[in-house]
């Protein structure tokens, strides 16, 4: 059974684009000019995800999705 079944079809997009948003921070963005647009899209992005998961009440998985990211 997948993981995200167990959440709301809200949260499930929240979850689920707050992890693409981190992956593209880690595997993307570092190889953009810092100046470039795209970096600052995409953090506002990964912010704006992040209050909408706070609001979700769903701040501990947006902590974990972090911590996985990072690794």
């Amino acid at each position: 059974m997948n993981a995200l079944s167990s959440y709301s079809p809200l949260q499930q997009l929240s979850l689920t684009r707050y992890g693409r948003l981190k992956m593209l921070h880690r595997d993307i963005l570092p190889k953009l000019d810092p100046t470039d647009f795209r970096v600052r899209l995409t953090l506002k992005a990964l912010y704006s995800t992040y209050q909408d998961l706070q609001q979700l009440g769903l701040e501990e998985e947006a902590r974990l999705l972090t911590d996985q990211n990072q690794s």
